[in-house]
């Protein structure tokens, strides 16, 4: 589509600055798109790792439940969750790819402290308890890489979308209004020195 500007030397100039800036703008975002495919990638990768590590710490950790409660019964195995105090404290941190905010996690689950001095102890109860506290450490990695693929893949989106605009409309656009200013401007170059040698016969024929 040809823009609306005056067919001038100076809209020419005008439009070829913003041409070979839109070009240089598209080569970075292209730059840019390949590292966010790259490192979405790689997160999903560690994404699908740590879905499949999450699954098999929770099966674990249910299993283990099921044997204390068969060992112990169900009121005895709820009671000494009750008394159990764990705490988890998650800080959000960030990094940055291309410029795109990646949160962290920093995480730090305070040792378990069982109060089992009336209930007595035992091995299936603490082996219960350590692969819950494993499972819970699992699923907060599992939040951040999930999180981390999601500003990613907005992010990502974002970018596809300003590439295409520039491929398909502002880059044609310059391209296609520059031909037509170039186009005029020889047109009413030619126009002149006809004018011009027209003149010039007119003015021997005279003398």
């Amino acid at each position: 589509m040809i823009l609306n500007v005056p067919p001038t030397k100076s809209s020419l100039l005008e439009l070829k600055e913003q041409l070979a800036i839109a070009r240089s703008g598209h080569d970075l975002l292209e730059e840019k798109r390949e590292v966010l495919v790259s490192e979405l990638l790689h997160i999903i990768d560690d994404a699908e790792a740590c879905r499949q590590r999450a699954n098999e710490a929770l099966a674990q950790a249910y299993r283990a439940l099921r044997e204390a409660v068969v060992e112990l019964g169900r009121d005895q195995v709820r009671r000494a969750a009750l008394a159990c105090a764990a705490e988890a404290r998650i800080t959000l941190q960030e990094r940055s790819v291309m410029g795109v905010p990646i949160p962290l996690l920093e995480r730090q689950i305070l040792e378990l402290q069982p109060q089992f001095g009336l209930l007595g102890t035992s091995h299936t109860l603490d082996e219960a308890l350590r692969r819950f506290h494993n499972a819970l450490e699992v699923i907060l990695r599992l939040a951040e890489v999930e999180r981390a693929a999601w500003h990613l893949a907005v992010e990502l989106k974002k970018t596809q979308r300003r590439v295409n605009a520039l491929e398909n409309i502002f880059i044609p656009n310059y391209e296609e209004t520059i031909h037509y200013i170039e186009g005029r401007l020889e047109e009413t170059e030619r126009e002149t020195i006809f004018q011009m040698k027209l003149l010039k016969k007119r003015g021997e024929k005279g003398g």
